[in-house]
């Protein structure tokens, strides 16, 4: 049949095929082809990541950047900066730029000492710099006193003595050389108040004659609206509203700033990003409301901010005639929340560019890298 034909003869060509095609193993003799190994980076690019912590092996590992200058505000090229850890014990050392700019990263989490020297001025030494996980932590500005004698000179600065320089710098904010600024640091990386250092942020802050200006047109305004009639007209009607005005915006401030902020070991500033996507500033200034960074410098939920507007609604209830308590409370808490949110995206957007004496060193959140 003709199928049967076919088939046989597709058959014997098959099998021609294959002899003729026959793979066999190259012989002992015979050259084996290699492929050549990916090109390795060379030691300038592995350099390079090793300086600017892009290698895997440095991802998470935290950096120590500042720059270095003199008293007089001469760059300090060639400073020498040792950075030790002691949990596991390390040292690196690095030297500053013809900028006086340096940056030691590789670092991993824990506490670290600084200390920047340069022949002819006095040592400088920072402790208990504590870095998280990918953290790049931006020293204050560096200035370095002329040494007086051949000596060596050591100054050595704790936390505690950080965070007060940056608060007496913080206190000499002020917008358009007027306005206080003071609960606003652009410093991210700043040094965690104390207890002590708290009050008198606070202190400062409501004995400063524009807050005593504003709870004095606070008070007008409730007079001509004739606001707790039960304070009565005329100046001692006026002098009434005006105590009670400042009472609340005292107590407010003491007891969120000071009492909760102690207890729940919560800082009371505001931190400006400076840097970013507006979306994510925007978010990190509204959510600033409900979260507040705690002196861990980890964030946590606003307990200070919202106890203090809390107890002072309540405190504030036993002075004002004919107020219900717990509306008064609540309506404390949730405006205190409102004027926040506000107050926090001026900061963030606003501020900045109009605020006096801001050091040059604070520039916000680091960019991500």
């Amino acid at each position: 049949m003709l199928w049967a034909r076919m088939l046989a003869f597709f058959l014997i060509a098959g099998t021609a095929c294959a002899q003729s095609l026959e793979l066999r193993a190259p012989a002992s003799d015979e050259p084996s082809i290699t492929l050549p190994d990916a090109p390795q980076p060379t030691a300038e690019v592995q350099a390079v990541r090793s300086a600017s912590g892009t290698s895997p092996a440095n991802q998470g590992l935290a950096r120590i950047k500042g720059v270095v200058s003199d008293i007089q505000g001469g760059l300090v090229p060639g400073a020498h900066i040792i950075v030790v850890s002691t949990t596991p014990p390390t040292t690196h050392e690095v030297n500053a730029n013809s900028a006086g700019f340096f940056s030691v990263g590789g670092l991993a989490p824990g506490t670290y000492s600084v200390t920047i020297s340069s022949p002819g001025l006095k040592t400088y030494v920072v402790h208990d710099l504590h870095l998280r996980p990918g953290q790049i932590y931006s020293l204050p500005e560096i200035s370095l006193p002329i040494a007086r004698t051949t000596a060596d000179v050591t100054v050595t600065l704790t936390t505690e003595e950080l965070a007060e320089t940056e608060l007496h710098n913080e206190l000499h904010q002020r917008v358009f050389g007027v306005l206080p600024n003071f609960y606003t640091s652009y410093q991210w990386n700043a040094a965690p108040l104390t207890a002590k250092q708290k009050l008198k942020l606070t202190a400062r802050a409501t004995t400063d004659p524009v807050f005593l200006g504003t709870t004095a047109i606070t008070a007008g305004i409730q007079q001509a609206r004739n606001d707790y009639p039960e304070y009565g007209d005329g100046a001692a009607g006026y002098w009434k509203r005006y105590g009670a005005a400042y009472g609340d915006a005292v107590i407010g401030r003491f007891m969120s700033s000071v009492v909760f902020a102690s207890v729940f070991h919560q800082d009371p500033r505001y931190f400006v990003m400076t840097n970013g996507p507006w979306y994510r500033r925007s978010w990190h200034a509204i959510s600033s409301t409900i979260i507040q960074r705690g002196d861990n410098r980890h964030w946590q939920p606003a307990y200070a901010h919202m106890f203090g507007s809390a107890t002072a609604g309540l405190i504030s209830s036993t002075y004002h005639p004919g107020s219900d308590p717990g509306k008064l409370v609540l309506n404390n808490t949730i405006l205190d929340l409102g004027d926040k949110a506000v107050n926090n995206l001026i900061r963030e957007f606003v501020l900045r560019h109009l605020a006096k004496n801001i050091p040059s060193y604070a520039k916000g959140k680091p960019p991500e890298n």
